[in-house]
């Protein structure tokens, strides 16, 4: 019973790590959607300026609020979001977490199966946490280095909002500090004597 906690408090350390690895990983495809905003905005101007060019045919009509309802009101709006920022800024990157490490786990167990019948082996539990432990590894590989092509073939875009040498630093900083964490995980995980299984 007293070893526990011990491991909870070891895995805990571990994931830890790989959150800020995923945390990180997300903000690198943050970035890279970003850069090729560029290539959406024309639509999105387009689409803007129709709805702007309807809502100037329509009439106007002007109401004013006592001057006591509408600092009442601004209060009230402020109120609403600080309370908003402080819950997004506790809620969202741990759903970020959460998502990241469950679609990285699903999309191994989905692979796992196809993988064991391709290399011809038998179906057991031992195989397949041996399989599966190296297909994380991989999947995690490619969701960080994915990003990274997309920030490096964003200076094919033929009109760019960020400098193409600072897009580049940016996101290849970005990569460093996902593959480090992930890195940091796995080693924090082997000094531990975490099972990579318990790994997110």
């Amino acid at each position: 019973m007293r070893q526990k906690p011990e491991r909870t408090i070891k895995k805990t350390i571990s994931n830890g790590f790989g959150a800020l690895g995923y945390l990180f990983c997300a903000l690198q495809w943050f970035w890279a959607v970003m850069l090729y905003f560029s290539v959406v905005q024309p639509f999105i101007l387009f689409i803007s300026s129709r709805d702007s060019g309807q809502a100037n045919q329509a009439p106007s009509f002007t109401f004013t609020l006592p001057a006591p309802v509408q600092v009442a009101i601004i209060i009230i709006v402020v109120v609403v979001m600080i309370v908003l920022t402080i819950y997004m800024l506790i809620k969202i990157p741990m759903n970020i977490v959460k998502t990241s490490n469950k679609a990285v786990h699903k999309t191994t167990a989905t692979m796992v199966p196809m993988v064991i019948k391709a290399q011809h082996k038998k179906d057991t539990p031992k195989a397949r946490v041996k399989i599966a432990s190296k297909l994380i590894i991989a999947v995690k590989a490619l969701v960080v280095m994915v990003p990274v092509v997309l920030t490096v073939a964003s200076g094919l875009l033929g009109k760019q909002s960020i400098d193409y040498s600072i897009a580049v630093i940016v996101g290849c900083g970005l990569a460093c500090f996902s593959i480090v964490f992930f890195v940091v995980q796995y080693a924090a995980a082997s000094m531990l004597r975490v099972k990579i299984s318990d790994l997110w």
